[in-house]
């Protein structure tokens, strides 16, 4: 799944390379070790430019910020495709 975002003010695609949801943790006795702990999600992705192109270049002005927004626009397009 690819979509169209801004990185530094740049239009581009982001093209998710892969995604897993987070699993909560999850008891499986009364006992205090038996349980499972989280797991957190993975999502990984590539910045292309408008073209479809690999743009390293682009991925490197990427912040903080920017991987979390990634993720929400990603998990909103998701929601609205479901």
């Amino acid at each position: 799944m690819s979509f169209v975002t801004q990185v530094a003010g740049i239009p581009c695609r982001c093209e998710v390379t892969f995604y897993s949801r987070p699993a909560p943790m999850r008891v499986t006795g009364s006992g205090f070790g038996d349980a499972e702990p989280p797991e957190a999600g993975e999502f990984e992705y590539r910045i292309l430019d408008r073209r479809g192109r690999h743009a390293p270049w682009l991925e490197e002005k990427l912040v903080e910020a920017d991987h979390d927004r990634l993720l929400e626009e990603s998990l909103t397009l998701q929601n609205r495709a479901a």
